[in-house]
């Protein structure tokens, strides 16, 4: 967490998605995890540029409020919230941050 949070690498995370795959269960070596669960906050606050998305929304019945919603209920401030989404204007057009290939 703290290389991701120091070299300011974003993280596109998708609280719906993680808890309908099963891969946040996975992550937490339980055989069930709820939206609840998430770490989202915890990486957060920690530092780690966020990106909340959707993943798929028709596959997965979210929208990006609900994800909003999500990360409310878990306890994320409106403050919070509102830097989440500038980040995710910020780490778009940053081409610091865009992939290249050799």
């Amino acid at each position: 967490m703290d290389v991701l949070a120091d070299r300011r690498i974003p993280l596109e995370v998708c609280p719906q998605s993680n808890v309908r795959t099963g891969a946040l269960a996975l992550q937490l070596r339980r055989p069930a995890a709820t939206i609840e669960d998430h770490p989202l906050p915890a990486l957060f606050r920690h530092g780690i540029p966020i990106v909340l998305s959707t993943d798929d929304p028709a596959m997965f019945h979210t929208t990006l409020a609900e994800e909003y919603e999500h990360a409310h209920r878990l306890g994320m401030t409106e403050s919070e919230l509102l830097r989440m989404a500038q980040m995710s204007f910020d780490f778009a057009f940053d081409r610091q941050h865009t992939r290249t290939t050799s």
